[in-house]
């Protein structure tokens, strides 16, 4: 089981592959969800990690219904990232009818091509979650990050088993919201490939912890 972390601190990141996790989805601002990461705080993290890093494409918090200007950073973002050494990246948006736009999906694709390619969160914002599970197969993506419709994956764990089902290995789903040491048995027993989780214990710190994702390490074996 590939065991991503959402990091937004480089302690994170030296905790998250000290510990034995497989991937980082780099982003700032864990409070409000996570937004796109500078590119000071990037090229620094790329420098310290030894694992694979996906970055995450996000104006700002909230909702994920974008602004055309606001589009436009997240293309700009892209190609200022494509310069460095990155794994992937990890976006998502869907329009004033909660669907996902299919022009704006192609358009993203092609110029992250060659990049692994995530659709996060805002997926669980959609009404029409099967319709659009097939367009982001067409559309090659690698995953999806959900955590079935709402906002924990443990109580939305029927949901993504049935979004599992339906891709039939197509395109992995990846459980994220909620996971922590006490529900992650659930989604390995479920054999999901792949999790997401921040593994912050915030009576200790905003930076993911080394012991939790030791544990969680642990326990995917």
């Amino acid at each position: 089981m590939t065991i991503e972390i959402c990091a937004t601190s480089i302690k994170s990141i030296i905790n998250a592959q000290n510990a034995g996790a497989d991937r980082i989805e780099l982003c700032e601002k864990y409070l409000i969800g996570g937004v796109t990461p500078s590119i000071d705080f990037t090229l620094e993290s790329i420098k310290k990690s030894r694992i694979p890093i996906n970055i995450l494409i996000r104006p700002r918090g909230g909702n994920f219904n974008f602004m055309d200007q606001e589009y436009e950073s997240m293309i700009e973002s892209i190609y200022n990232f494509k310069n460095y050494n990155i794994n992937g990246f990890v976006i998502g948006f869907l329009n004033e009818d909660e669907k996902i736009d299919s022009n704006r999906l192609i358009e993203f694709r092609k110029i992250t091509k060659g990049y692994e390619l995530t659709f996060h969160r805002a997926f669980d914002h959609l009404i029409n979650q099967d319709e659009s599970l097939e367009l982001l197969i067409e559309n090659k993506f690698d995953r999806i990050l959900c955590s079935g419709g709402i906002i924990n994956s443990e109580k939305g764990f029927e949901r993504l088993k049935y979004l599992k089902k339906i891709s039939k290995d197509r395109i992995s789903i990846m459980p994220g919201g909620g996971i922590n040491l006490k529900n992650f048995n659930l989604f390995k027993n479920s054999n999901f490939n792949e999790i997401h989780l921040s593994a912050i214990d915030k009576n200790i710190s905003l930076d993911s912890n080394f012991n939790i994702i030791r544990e969680i390490v642990e326990k995917s074996k």
